[in-house]
């Protein structure tokens, strides 16, 4: 029997041995595996003397594992924004190693797996910062266990014993609450493969019958258009959707394919989940059990049981708030946007371009249209302006994204480049974004957005 187990308690409690925790491609992962594995781990880095660790794993188990080891080893728990060798590079301070199931030890025997304290277990993840390098959130378990409450609560009964399949990393915080630790609590299985196309996620729902499915607006808007939902999803399937706003149109498709539309939460690193709605006649957002957004002056401050110091916050998205506390979203006040669904500071990328020994200056933005792409308008240095003689555009722009990609995920990189003598300037001395979007005019139908 599926019993919900808060994650501070959920080691020193356990389950069943023959209890599945999670699915694989080829095998299923039993509780009795699972916990020996944490142990092996957990002692091991006991043992060890440093005490920041990196998780850097892209198989799920694997990641799940390492975390869970690490909190029982007494051990701060970093989680990298993305994999990418710069954005490591460039964290290098914040972490004194990088957890490998290598250092398992083989002594675990007297090693127990005790209660965790929720209050001080932390975790620290990453998120792009309105300026320069990604931006520390430190997460304390009570507040991811405050969150999955809550989320139980709401949808614990439709979800039953159903697994989770997904189409979402493990490393960002959505993947993490939604795919690992929300699963974990309540005692669903997981399932370590990452659906990135509709025959895979197709392949896990037939494997797997009934399940949850926790996607993102990027894959649910395309999906339509790629084969019917009801050849990829049965439709009695929950599906999750978070990381941006789900249009009104694929919304309207999987209601008339399905019956039913996705869940779509709104939230961020830094608060946690804010709200969620079901788009049929109404785009209104219902905030979470005990959030409170208050507006005065076009500012929105947030009041959350899963804010770490659980004062009011100021949040960087214009609301329009109605008088039973619902509200509609109205996008971004601040020049940090999302990328298919990817969070992406465009002023840490202008500096990560001038970083480039080519370039002395770059202004970046986002492109809307049928897709949302970046275009970076750039000021070579004489180097860079000899090598625009030299070779043919492309060149430079390949050897421009080929830097980038050091530090951002590839649907992130720049599509549209403009180089010019100078940038454009207000009498203040300060970028005019609107002269800068007309430099993107010639490609159609995108617009900027600043």
């Amino acid at each position: 029997m599926r019993t919900f187990i808060p994650l501070s308690t959920l080691m020193s409690i356990g389950r069943p041995d023959a209890y599945p925790v999670c699915y694989s491609s080829d095998s299923n992962v039993s509780w009795q595996t699972f916990s020996k594995s944490i142990r092996a781990l957990a002692y091991g880095l006991s043992l060890r003397a440093e005490a920041r660790w990196l998780i850097s794993s892209q198989n799920t188990l694997e990641f799940t594992i390492q975390l869970m080891a690490l909190l029982h080893a007494g051990k701060q728990v970093v989680i990298p924004p993305n994999l990418q060798s710069g954005t490591c590079a460039d964290l290098a301070s914040e972490f004194d190693a990088v957890v490998s199931s290598d250092i398992a030890s083989l002594e675990y025997d007297s090693f127990e797996l005790s209660p965790l304290t929720s209050l001080t277990s932390c975790i620290d993840l990453y998120t792009s910062g309105s300026t320069g390098r990604p931006k520390r959130v430190r997460k304390t378990l009570i507040q991811f266990e405050t969150e999955i409450d809550t989320l139980e609560s709401l949808w614990g009964h439709a979800l039953g014993d159903r697994p989770i399949v997904a189409t979402v990393p493990h490393h960002h915080i959505y993947g993490l609450i939604f795919r690992i630790f929300w699963p974990l609590s309540a005692g669903r299985a997981l399932d370590t493969v990452l659906c990135t196309d509709p025959e895979m996620l197709n392949n896990r729902l037939t494997k797997l019958h009934k399940a949850t499915i926790v996607s993102s607006p990027a894959l649910l808007s395309r999906l339509p258009e790629l084969a019917p939902l009801i050849s990829v999803i049965p439709s009695a399937s929950l599906i999750f959707s978070s990381g941006g706003a789900l249009s009104k149109i694929a919304a309207l498709q999987f209601q008339q394919q399905l019956g039913n539309t996705p869940i779509e939460v709104f939230g961020s690193t830094e608060t946690g989940g804010i709200a969620w709605r079901r788009q049929l006649n109404d785009e209104a957002w219902q905030p979470f059990t005990g959030v409170k957004l208050v507006c005065n002056d076009n500012v929105a401050t947030l009041s959350s049981p899963f804010l770490t110091d659980r004062l009011p916050k100021t949040i960087d998205d214009a609301i329009d708030l109605l008088p039973d506390g619902r509200f509609y979203l109205r996008g971004r006040i601040d020049r940090v946007v999302k990328i298919e669904e990817k969070r992406l500071s465009l002023p840490e990328m202008e500096l990560q371009l001038v970083r480039h020994d080519w370039v002395v200056a770059a202004a970046a933005i986002a492109l809307t249209g049928r897709r949302q792409m970046v275009g970076v308008a750039i000021v070579l240095t004489t180097e860079g302006q000899r090598m625009l003689m030299q070779h043919e555009r492309r060149f430079i722009t390949q050897q421009l994204k080929s830097h980038l990609a050091q530090y951002y995920d590839v649907v992130l990189l720049p599509r549209h480049w403009r180089f010019v003598d100078q940038l454009p300037m207000s009498a203040h001395g300060k970028l005019t974004y609107t002269a800068i979007s007309a430099l993107f005019t010639s490609e159609g139908s995108q617009h900027a957005v600043p």
